[in-house]
């Protein structure tokens, strides 16, 4: 069914002078003369057939009809304001680079390597924004991303940060207390394993390893990479998590491997986003930042 419309630059005079009950501010406010206000307002009262304003001693009023027109038409210049507040975008030259991650990224490799990024950058201001949900980099005020899993999410510019592995990673004072880590199918099956992949990373790890398992309790599920890391420093248990999250942790002692094999995965953490983003020069540095970092660290925890 189509959509009678009156004029709509009509309507946004109205808008404006009705809200202001006086066409000189209305102009200011939308950059026109007053007569063109005037001119506007009258093409709006002949489309419908109405009076709505009257001068009075006073100034300005609305009349019945044109207070009860402004308060239907209020709600959708609300809505539409905030539709395209959303999906407003920054000057080309602006020097905001705005990621969406996981909290996961953000707290063990992001964070604890922002001085080295102002360093080098001191000329971009760098924004995290995190959240569990697939942020539409078409729509939403985002820049870029750093998603985790398979990737192959749309229209989007993907290539992966560092290459799918898990480390088996355990606290130092888990391994102490072993009777004999050294015996990885009998450390297993004294300590809690945490999964916290829904495909099960353990049997992956028994295939590669030859390790069998099928006789140690089940594992317990944490599924989330923040709480099965601090599960794993607490000595809660050992897990099989992404190399990349745990090198801070490996690095300080933290953490300790109790099997050096590390296991490829299906899954890492990559980034996205819509083609031709990279031609702003903030967002190209900070993709060339992210992936020089992700190499660095890794060299410096061999």
């Amino acid at each position: 069914m189509p959509l009678f419309l009156p004029p709509l630059n009509a309507v946004r005079a109205y808008e404006a002078a009705a809200r202001h009950l006086n066409f000189s501010r209305a102009a200011e406010e939308l950059g026109v003369t007053q007569g063109a206000i005037s001119k506007q307002v009258i093409l709006l009262e002949d489309y419908i057939g109405a009076k709505l304003f009257e001068r009075l001693p006073g100034g300005l009023a609305l009349t019945a009809e044109g207070n009860a027109l402004r308060n239907t038409i209020a709600p959708a210049f609300e809505l539409l304001g905030e539709a395209f507040d959303r999906f407003h975008r920054r000057p080309p030259r602006s020097n905001v680079c705005r990621i969406s991650t996981l909290a996961s990224f953000a707290s063990q490799f992001l964070v604890p390597h922002l001085s080295y990024f102002e360093d080098q950058h001191p000329d971009i201001k760098l924004e995290i924004l995190t959240s569990d949900r697939l942020v539409d980099l078409a729509r939403e005020e985002v820049d870029l991303s750093v998603r985790y899993g398979p990737g192959g999410k749309g229209d989007l510019i993907e290539a992966p940060l560092v290459t799918g592995m898990l480390a088996a990673v355990s606290s130092p004072q888990l391994l102490q207390r072993a009777a004999d880590a050294n015996d990885l199918a009998a450390f297993l099956s004294s300590v809690r394993r945490i999964q916290v992949f829904s495909n099960n990373e353990w049997r992956k790890w028994m295939e590669v390893t030859g390790v069998d398992l099928s006789e140690a309790r089940r594992p317990f599920i944490i599924e989330d990479f923040i709480v099965a890391i601090e599960a794993v420093l607490a000595g809660q248990g050992v897990a099989l998590l992404p190399e990349i999250l745990v090198r801070k942790h490996l690095a300080n002692g933290d953490m300790k491997l109790f099997c050096t094999t590390l296991i490829e995965w299906n899954q890492t953490y990559y980034t996205a986003h819509v083609p031709g983003a990279e031609r702003r020069p903030v967002v190209r540095d900070v993709l060339a930042w992210l992936r020089n970092e992700v190499s660095a660290s890794a060299k410096t925890n061999e």
